[in-house]
């Protein structure tokens, strides 16, 4: 076994390092960047000094040791270079359709699938507060509601994150939500009904403007629900035609100095469902921030564990990132999470997918490329670029295609069409 540059007479790491980082005593704070080598994600490492030189420097070989020392105690700095991104091309439908909305409807703000629908149907939001239902392959546009949007005055913006109205939908389409994404407020409305609010949301307002409204449609037994934040710390799940509460649950009392059991220290965030119901996905965050992810199932909530939101046996904490939430975020079926940002900062995060089974929290696969907003047909993995669609394989990292100058918002189950309404056309395409 060769004596290498650290001195050691060990395995020789697959990451070089430049000179100043050799040898770097124990008790010494060492920091350095991770220059991508454009093979995978494989890196090498480089003190502040020689990244500023503005000359390639002198890389040395030394032991797995020493780099996982420097690696795992060191402070990371960023990333320099561009990784590999794995090209598998296969055929794909890059046809986009366009569909011109009247502009009597005004001007649309977001748009949600029917997922459960007949062919290709849309709930449309409008700035006004309509909803309307787009049914394009008939050439129909139907406003079935009007909500009386409520406004928050006195907002103040985190780190960038703008108030803005978010439309969701039940699969079925009797149901809808308009809520304000960073801020407190929203309605739950039966469609069925005349858009009759059912529900007056209140996710409180203690830090409301670092986290996008907390809600998610599911259906359990054929049943519609809506999980929605009730205040910062807490999830409720209720019945969306009469707002009855299905989650009922009250603290045992303590003394002001103890924490009740089943206190939960986590700020809720996005929530998404996974496709047939089972799992939900919670973005939030933690002090001092720090972003964790996590998963826990559906049914055992309703009908074992009124606090497996909190701390229940299903629930999976995934990862760690200071600083670092509201990026991409994905079901791959209702087995798989796909959780965008590789890395342990938001100052050294680089795009790219981190894919964790929800029934153990284990990491299974991690791919760089993947970056805007994400969606899943269960089989591949598409990203929203700003130059266009990416198309994935999300177990191999694989891009298989790409579809140039369509940015999608949403996906619509039922259909397989990615969908985005833009200067009041809607435009669809079906990839696979």
């Amino acid at each position: 076994m060769l004596t290498l540059f650290c001195g050691h007479p060990a395995d020789a790491a697959a990451s070089r390092v430049c000179s100043h980082l050799v040898a770097v005593p124990e008790d010494q704070d060492v920091a350095c960047l991770r220059v991508l080598t454009g093979r995978g994600m494989e890196f090498d490492l480089v003190c502040r000094a020689c990244d500023e030189a503005g000359q390639p420097p002198v890389l040395v070989v030394v032991c797995e040791g020493c780099v996982d020392r420097l690696v795992e105690d060191g402070e990371m700095l960023g990333w320099r270079g561009e990784p590999e991104i794995l090209e598998r091309p296969e055929p794909l439908d890059a046809t986009v359709s366009c569909w011109s909305l009247p502009p009597s409807l005004g001007q649309v703000v977001d748009l949600a699938p029917i997922d459960d629908a007949d062919g290709s149907r849309w709930l449309a939001l409008t700035a006004d507060g309509a909803i309307a239902e787009l049914d394009p392959d008939n050439d129909r546009v139907a406003v079935l509601a009007t909500v009386e949007l409520v406004d928050e005055p006195g907002h103040t913006p985190w780190m960038d994150r703008q108030l803005r109205r978010r439309l969701h939908a039940s699969a079925c389409g009797r149901f809808a939500a308009v809520v304000d994404d960073y801020g407190r407020y929203g309605r739950v409305v039966d469609l069925g009904r005349g858009g009759v609010v059912t529900i007056a949301l209140d996710g409180g307002d203690y830090h409301a403007n670092t986290v996008p409204f907390s809600l998610a449609f599911a259906r359990v037994d054929d049943r519609p629900l809506v999980v929605h934040r009730t205040r910062w710390n807490r999830l409720d799940v209720s019945d969306p035609a009469t707002g009855e509460l299905l989650t009922a649950r009250e603290f045992e009392k303590t003394s002001e100095q103890q924490r009740p059991a089943h206190h939960l220290d986590y700020f809720h965030g996005r929530l998404l469902c996974s496709p047939g119901s089972r799992v939900l996905a919670d973005d939030g965050w933690i002090w001092h921030p720090v972003g964790e992810p996590s998963v826990w199932e559906l049914r055992p909530w309703l009908d074992g564990n009124v606090w497996e939101s909190e701390d229940g046996p299903t629930r999976q904490r995934l990862c760690f990132r200071d600083y670092y939430w509201n990026g991409p975020l994905c079901f791959v079926g209702d087995g798989l999470l796909a959780v965008g940002g590789i890395g342990d900062d938001d100052e050294t995060i680089l795009p790219g997918v981190r894919l964790f089974d929800v029934a153990s929290g284990r990491e299974l696969a991690t791919f760089t490329g993947p970056a805007g907003d994400w969606f899943s047909n269960g089989r591949r993995l598409y990203s929203a670029h700003t130059d266009g669609l990416h198309v994935w394989d999300p177990l191999t990292g694989h891009r298989t295609g790409t579809v140039p100058g369509f940015v999608p918002t949403c996906l619509h189950r039922g259909t397989g069409e990615l969908a985005a309404v833009a200067d009041g056309v809607l435009r669809r395409c079906r990839p696979a």
